[in-house]
């Protein structure tokens, strides 16, 4: 076995006890929001658009591009049968109490699909509905600006990005050359990147950085906005069962697939976790999420709903994580990465000492069970990673956040 593949099982096993980890005696569980990406969706590209990328042919999806495919609802519904065990052995939830949850799920197939698979695995034989702001409306905790709940300043939000990357873009993304070129050997099936000319092909190491104009605050160019797209497609083929090796394409594992996510991660990470762009992103779907922790102002579903999934998208789950400045790392995959069915977990705890506190945690399936649709239990559970926020998590096993020191940090950020 591959030093990093014993690496990555003993990984796996230290961060899966960490999902099973048992509560002290006396704390009691009061509430969940579970923050997910959707499931496994079709590429956002055909296969014909990709294969200008590539050297080999693409796998076909079975659904239109973007659209949560069946392997993902199935998945997507494992993942709510886990959770289902979970909370109820932690005395949250009860067999037939289909008011205990609650289904909120952004405008977008993939979205709605993936909170009524979820609702399939989590409260079966219900009959919850997802809820939406309704078609053709753009939802505020979603896409703030657009839904014109903030108007962040444009220019500042590339000044920011910008800083970040040193002031220039284009030295920013040469300091991936090797992560570009290995990305290129993978696509162009070569032994060794640069791989040799290849006439009408779209390759990452031809792609300029840059800013681009559009509607989304922060649009980038260049090898890894490219890469983003491309990997992303990868990943969700492979979840998807996708026979790349019937198709030609050779060294197509998971060793392979998590070295070429690191371009989409330092894509997203610039792009997205910046602290201005996370700020005017994710301030409001933040502060909606700890008002139904506690009981704010802004609450999603009734107060008697003890468990709330939100379905969104992993740009979602990006700007939050920016926002609290969390991070996070799960076997298999880059860090602060968002596979399919990924979720940011919330929980509020009432301690034995009559302290209310929230403890997060990043919970997500491994390549491996994406691949193989693996069912999920208690003794066999996904990844999950306790995760740490910054100025208000203390010193304790699950990293502790006392809530009215979280609702301090959220306002001054």
């Amino acid at each position: 076995m591959r030093l990093s593949a014993r690496i990555a099982l003993v990984a796996a096993a230290l961060l899966s006890a960490s999902s099973a980890w048992a509560a002290p005696v006396g704390d009691r569980l009061e509430k969940v929001v579970i923050l997910s990406r959707h499931g496994v969706r079709a590429a956002m590209s055909t296969p014909e658009r990709l294969g200008e990328a590539s050297a080999r042919p693409w796998p076909r999806f079975d659904v239109p591009p973007g659209h949560l495919t069946a392997r993902g609802g199935q998945m997507i519904t494992l993942m709510g049968d886990y959770y289902r065990q979970l909370y109820t052995s932690e005395g949250l939830l009860k067999a037939g109490d289909c008011g205990a949850a609650y289904y909120w799920a952004n405008v977008t197939q993939r979205t709605i699909a993936t909170a009524g698979a979820y609702a399939k695995g989590l409260t079966p034989g219900c009959a919850n509905p997802v809820n939406t702001v309704g078609e053709g409306k753009d939802d505020p905790m979603f896409e703030p600006v657009k839904a014109g709940v903030v108007s962040p300043d444009k220019a500042l939000a590339h000044a920011a990005v910008a800083g970040r990357a040193g002031g220039d873009l284009t030295a920013w993304s040469a300091s991936h050359r090797q992560e570009v070129e290995q990305l290129d050997a993978f696509l162009m099936q070569c032994a060794k990147g640069p791989c040799p000319p290849a006439p009408g092909k779209r390759r990452a190491l031809d792609a300029k950085p840059g800013f681009v104009e559009g509607e989304e605050l922060v649009s980038l160019s260049g090898p890894e906005a490219f890469a983003s797209g491309v990997t992303e497609s990868l990943l969700m083929a492979w979840a998807d069962g996708g026979d790349f090796a019937g198709l030609g394409w050779k060294g197509v594992d998971e060793d392979a697939l998590t070295r070429t996510f690191f371009l989409h991660q330092a894509e997203f990470d610039l792009r997205l976790r910046t602290p201005y762009v996370a700020q005017a992103l994710a301030g409001n779907i933040t502060g909606r999420i700890l008002d139904t922790l506690d009981a704010g102002e802004a609450p999603l579903g009734p107060s008697g709903a003890k468990l709330v999934v939100i379905a969104g998208h992993d740009g979602t789950l990006a700007v939050v994580g920016g926002l609290l400045r969390m991070e996070w790392t799960l076997p298999g995959y880059q860090p602060n990465q968002i596979q399919p069915g990924a979720a940011l977990v919330f929980e509020r705890w009432l301690r034995a000492d009559g302290v209310r506190v929230i403890r997060a945690r990043f919970t997500g399936q491994s390549l491996g069970q994406l691949r193989a649709a693996t069912p999920l239990t208690l003794a066999a559970p996904p990844l999950s990673t306790p995760v740490f926020i910054p100025g208000c998590s203390t010193a304790t096993p699950a990293f502790d956040c006392p809530v009215a020191r979280l609702r301090e940090v959220l306002a001054k950020r």
